[in-house]
């Protein structure tokens, strides 16, 4: 039986360019494809499309479209946590939370992008590993306080014990 595979996240927004500015500025998203301000691709499988133009081509009459809450999250991993909120900040981007360390040691921030959609930006788990290893944490302290299974830790930061 062949398999799905997921290709793209799509955004219906209200403002293309105002979006393609923010991704590909602030979140350094390479843009693949601009079919002319009603679609944007980028290479990370993100991707716009203008809210308006959406309805048409999903809906076409077929049944009553209504904006919902925008209870979507867009993920995104860095290597610098700090750097990037100092970049938010230079922009005056809207935050939802300043840099905080989840249950699972993983540092983070969430910011609003121009239609209000929330932005998670986050240090990747196998550098909170790491960082953790680092910082005299045995595997299975690191396990424990991650919730990671303990061989996933040893994988990552090549601990034989």
């Amino acid at each position: 039986m062949p398999a799905a595979r997921l290709t793209s996240f799509v955004l219906l927004v209200s403002d293309v360019a105002a979006s393609k500015e923010f991704y590909s500025s602030l979140l350094d998203q390479e843009v693949t494809s601009d079919l002319g301000g009603v679609n944007v691709s980028f290479a990370s499988g993100l991707a716009l499309w203008d809210r308006q133009h959406a309805r048409g081509v999903i809906h076409d009459g077929v049944r009553e479209y209504r904006d919902g809450d925008q209870n979507v999250e867009v993920y995104l991993e860095t290597d610098d946590v700090d750097a990037m909120v100092e970049r938010f900040r230079a922009r005056g981007v809207p935050f939802v939370h300043d840099v905080v360390t989840q249950p699972w040691q993983q540092r983070v921030f969430r910011v609003l992008d121009p239609d209000g959609f929330i932005v998670e930006v986050a240090e990747a788990m196998d550098d909170v590993l790491r960082r953790l290893h680092a910082d005299g944490l045995t595997v299975e302290e690191i396990a424990e306080r991650t919730f990671m299974p303990a061989d996933a830790v040893r994988r990552v930061v090549g601990a034989t014990a």
